[in-house]
């Protein structure tokens, strides 16, 4: 296993054991995937709603999301620390530009919000990562049922 849980006696600071969180999101604003990936451990488990994604699970949801939602955006609106999770109210922003299981884009501008929590450790090389993730992207699932999104993806 690639991971590497905090020792008990390692107290990191607030700002490094948000760090894998501000970034990973600073990167999926950038459009930057492979940025994004590397904020990820190589193992790390993301568990949604709908399911239970690996890194290469993640970036393939979020290249769909930015091919439905090009302007797609993230805001990080309150950032808590308990012990080695990291929780995190965010929220999305995007234009429906992109069409979805050959539904027309309805050119509207969706927002939800959602939260998630992330279990960070060390890497094998000692770098700060998301081991674990919980979050709900779908939380507001009207919104993403009205641009055909849902119930799509659970096919």
């Amino acid at each position: 296993m690639s991971q590497i849980l905090l020792a008990s006696n390692e107290k990191p600071a607030v700002e490094e054991l948000t760090a894998p969180v501000r970034e990973f999101i600073a990167a999926v604003n950038a459009d930057d995937l492979p940025a994004a990936m590397d904020r990820l451990a190589a193992d790390s488990v993301h568990h949604g709603r709908i399911s239970n994604y690996r890194p290469e699970g993640v970036r393939v949801l979020f290249r769909l999301l930015r091919g439905v939602l090009p302007d797609l955006r993230f805001e990080i609106r309150d950032m808590r620390v308990d012990g080695d999770r990291v929780v995190s109210r965010i929220v999305g922003t995007g234009t429906h530009t992109g069409s979805y299981l050959n539904k027309p884009p309805t050119n509207r501008p969706i927002a939800w919000e959602s939260v998630d929590i992330a279990t960070v450790g060390r890497d094998q090389h000692g770098a700060m990562v998301i081991l674990e993730r919980f979050w709900d992207v779908y939380a507001d699932a009207r919104t993403w049922e009205e641009i055909g999104f849902i119930p799509a993806v659970m096919c």
